[in-house]
């Protein structure tokens, strides 16, 4: 009788163990888990900017084309045209309630092939800059009017 306790007592003893060193391993996949995942931020790429070539074209109306000519697309809503000179600037975004800024073909990107017409209603002076800035980054800056062919 006695050797059958022994026996009995050496399975819970090995059952006991097992669940230890389950419980061990457990312990050291969590450990590891947080560790990756607080550096895991550090790996990641940072969010880029977008890069786009843009043609600027005016008319004698003082009206400014940007033509989308390669590059990222950019979300309409958070583009603006800045126009400014020594003395003066204006911004003007898509939906503004003065109804100057368009973009075609209609849409929420500033993608290949679209343009975004400002109709100012007054020509240029000659000495203006013109910015299309995002929220996060300035995509286009260039000169306009004056002596430009």
């Amino acid at each position: 009788m006695r050797g059958d306790m022994m026996a009995g007592s050496d399975g819970n003893e090995n059952a006991v163990s097992e669940v230890v060193g389950e419980m061990l391993l457990i312990g050291i996949v969590l450990i590891l888990v947080s560790v990756f995942s607080a550096s895991l931020p550090d790996y990641l790429p940072s969010e880029r900017s977008p890069t786009v070539t843009i043609l600027m074209s005016t008319d004698s109306l003082g009206n400014v084309t940007l033509w989308h000519k390669g590059g990222d697309w950019v979300r309409a809503d958070t583009l603006r045209v800045v126009i400014s000179n020594q003395t003066r600037q204006a911004s003007y975004r898509l939906h503004d309630s003065q109804s100057v800024f368009y973009l075609v073909p209609q849409g929420q990107t500033f993608d290949l092939g679209a343009n975004i017409t400002v109709i100012r209603g007054h020509p240029l002076a000659g000495d203006e800059t013109v910015g299309l800035p995002t929220d996060r980054v300035v995509v286009f800056s260039g000169a306009a009017g004056g002596d430009l062919p």
